[in-house]
């Protein structure tokens, strides 16, 4: 038998009707109520919500209602909020549900074990906990806020978001059901699959591109370190990072800074521009490399990693220093490969070629190598250039010092001779298969040619300017680099951020 009644409660300001199965007056706690049994429903005219139950009793002198048993609030956008257990103020418009709790929108479910709830705002809070779940994301934390109207829950404290790309540790994180975003904020910790990501300013995470944008934050690796002033990372793969980005190889003891930076997770292939500067140790010395851009590339077999600079390319170490349009830093083999015009300055020695190569070695050797069309040259004290030519090249450095330097295939010197008082003697002028030079200081002590040289000396008074210079010299001094105007711009910028 089922009951109806239509009750216009002008101090609810509400119009309620409900039945039941069965309806009967009863004292529960000395308190007379009317108690529901059956197919419970109570309906709120004003606000079109619906609240059913297995059983409820009706305190009208105290404007309570308590159910129990399949609890369920309906409103009417759909949402839906259930319950063992509800106490409802009418009043007050507030609802505490108890007792797996469930909140269900179009698009998540929302769990806690208790909710202190308002019904016309359709907001609450919970302070046992809460788990949030929407497809395979599960999101949960020791309290927060229900916001059923804005489709927006509030975690706080020891948030945790786990889905298939990351799983989230952080203070507080506030997730759209709609929009499938979340925001977190302060400090927060991202796990996945290739490493971590910290951050201590917050971003968002958006589930249907897999997009994830953070500031001041870092991404940390097996092997490197990437930070930017903003990372973003797209289908767990995809990076962006702008402002002050700095990329730290701690397997090579490097580190990349620049302005903007980008990974393509298939291609594995990263670039850096906005005037990226390298910079490594090698045997206790710090070298510094620069270009236009960056382009690093990762490769399986065998495993290694190249790092492409590109334009405007400047090499500084403390006895060598080098220019080009191009160069390769292979992390795997410790090589540096200069192309494209490349020219080297080791202590008093401009040297070019088709390409450079240096060949990082342990105990503190540093071999370079160059491949074709070598050219030597040295100033000497009053402005002459002492000249090498030759096919190929193989210098050895010990301790940031040139000690040896052969010299292969069709070679051939201009050397000029000074006198006591720096005044020109004469020069010699010798053809030759190859040469061993070696260095003491970066300055030449010892040649032999292999094999016997051909040579003509001419004394000063006899020599003619078309004599003086071997073809294809050409000094570059005016490209030299310094560390001074490597580090140009690098320095302003650190002198701007710190008055």
């Amino acid at each position: 038998m089922a009951y109806l009644l239509t009750l216009p409660l002008s101090i609810w300001a509400d119009v309620l009707t409900y039945k039941a199965d069965r309806l009967e007056g009863d004292v529960v706690d000395n308190k007379p109520c009317k108690k529901l049994e059956g197919n419970v429903v109570f309906t709120f005219h004003t606000n079109g919500i619906v609240l059913t139950a297995d059983k409820a009793y009706q305190y009208d002198d105290q404007a309570l209602i308590k159910a129990q048993g399949n609890v369920k609030i309906i409103d009417q956008e759909g949402g839906v909020v259930e319950s063992v257990f509800l106490t409802y103020y009418l009043l007050e418009k507030r609802a505490i549900f108890q007792k797996n709790v469930r909140c269900s929108s179009k698009k998540a479910t929302f769990y806690t074990p208790e909710l202190i709830y308002d019904v016309e705002k359709k907001q609450g809070k919970f302070l046992q906990g809460g788990k949030l779940v929407q497809d395979q994301m599960v999101l949960t934390s020791s309290m927060g806020l229900y916001d059923g109207h804005h489709h927006k829950v509030t975690f706080s404290d020891k948030v945790v978001l786990v889905d298939p790309s990351y799983t989230f540790h952080s203070d507080q994180l506030d997730y759209d059901t709609e929009s499938e975003v979340a925001y977190f904020r302060g400090a927060t910790k991202i796990i996945y699959h290739d490493g971590v990501l910290t951050t201590h300013k917050g971003g968002y995470y958006a589930l249907p591109k897999k997009q994830l944008a953070f500031e001041q934050g870092a991404l940390t690796t097996e092997n490197m370190t990437l930070s930017a002033d903003h990372l973003e990372i797209i289908n767990g793969e995809d990076c962006a990072a702008t402002g002050h980005v700095s990329l730290c190889s701690q397997k090579h003891d490097a580190l990349i800074t620049g302005g903007k930076a980008s990974y393509a997770g298939k291609e594995k292939k990263g670039v850096i521009t906005g005037s990226p500067l390298l910079t490594k140790v090698i045997n206790n010395e710090m070298i510094y490399l620069r270009a236009d851009t960056f382009v690093i590339l990762e490769k399986n077999e065998p495993p290694e990693q190249e790092i492409h600079a590109l334009n405007h390319v400047r090499l500084y170490q403390e006895v060598l220093q080098g220019v080009a349009d191009g160069a390769v830093y292979n992390t795997s083999k410790n090589t540096i490969c200069l192309h494209n015009k490349p020219v080297i300055w080791c202590g008093q020695y401009q040297i070019t070629g088709e390409a450079v190569h240096l060949a990082i070695e342990e105990a503190e050797h540093v071999r370079m190598f160059v491949d074709k069309n070598l050219f030597m040259a040295s100033e000497n004290l009053v402005g002459h250039y002492n000249q090498v030519k030759g096919n190929k090249l193989v210098g050895l450095f010990k301790e940031g010092v040139i000690q040896k330097m052969s010299i292969s295939g069709n070679s051939e010197s201009i050397y000029f001779a000074l006198g006591d008082n720096n005044e020109l003697v004469g020069m010699n002028h010798i053809k030759c298969n190859g040469m061993e030079m070696t260095m003491v200081d970066n300055t030449l002590a010892q040649m032999t040619c292999q094999p016997k040289p051909i040579g003509v000396f001419y004394p000063a008074e006899n020599l003619k300017e078309a004599q003086m210079k071997l073809p294809g010299f050409v000094w570059f001094g005016e490209k030299w680099p310094t560390k001074a105007n490597i580090l140009e711009g690098l320095l302003k910028n650190e002198t701007d951020q710190n008055p």
